[in-house]
């Protein structure tokens, strides 16, 4: 298997594009990301890539994508198989016969060898995140240790941004972050449509908690927001 900190600095000092799939998304022009490394989360994908759909997509530098579910990796897997070296898939801690449906997550026994796994911590808070252990996970990473767990607090968007940080992002942009559970719908979106739902106050105050665990180190967190610039996290 392949890990995330296989991967470790390959960007180095460079500047990171974190993409949710916010529909603010959709108030980007479709050249702004082409000078940009970007990384998406789940169903972003669709809007990047070709897919053979006749809508014209984002163009872009380099492309990543992170999955924490299997709907959007299994999509990949049978019609863009190449792209799987480019996804980082959460390493799932469900198994077959601890009361949870583990077929939905992201188990390495259903993929090949060219994901890129990323270590995720199977005890409480692993998806409820607190400032302290955020702050402990990216001392971690800081650190460039091997054996680092990764969180999130309610959304594979802090996934993403774990990854930037070990990609070795000097600032971190978070686009499309709106924390409402509604998607993007242009561009041949796959993403299920849905209308815009009650807003999510543990996803943004997640992403400022991990703003501030990077700040110590040199590394910016900003949300961008087309039209109105950085927002400060």
């Amino acid at each position: 298997m392949k890990y995330l900190e296989d991967r470790r600095d390959l960007h180095k000092g460079e500047e990171i594009w974190v993409i949710g799939a916010g529909p603010s998304l959709d108030a980007f022009p479709l050249d702004f990301f082409e000078d940009k490394i970007c990384i998406g989360v789940n169903w972003v994908f669709s809007v990047f890539l070709n897919l053979g759909d006749g809508y014209e997509k984002f163009k872009y530098r380099t492309f990543y994508s992170v999955h924490s579910h299997r709907s959007g990796a299994d999509w990949i897997a049978k019609h863009l198989p190449h792209f799987l070296t480019n996804c980082f898939l959460i390493l799932s801690p469900h198994r077959k016969g601890i009361g949870y449906d583990y077929r939905k997550y992201c188990c390495k026994e259903f993929f090949n060898d060219d994901p890129h796994w990323i270590r995720n911590a199977w005890q409480k808070g692993n998806t409820t995140a607190s400032d302290k252990t955020f702050r402990a996970m990216v001392k971690c990473i800081m650190a460039r240790k091997d054996n680092c767990r990764y969180f999130c607090r309610g959304t594979t968007l802090h996934w993403a941004i774990d990854v930037a940080g070990v990609l070795g992002a000097k600032k971190i942009y978070v686009v499309g972050a709106d924390a409402r559970g509604s998607h993007m719908r242009k561009h041949g979106s796959k993403y299920r449509r849905r209308k815009p739902t009650r807003s999510h106050p543990q996803w943004t105050a997640g992403t400022k908690s991990l703003a501030a665990a990077f700040r110590p180190y040199g590394v910016q967190v900003v949300k961008y927001v087309y039209g109105k610039g950085e927002i400060k996290l």
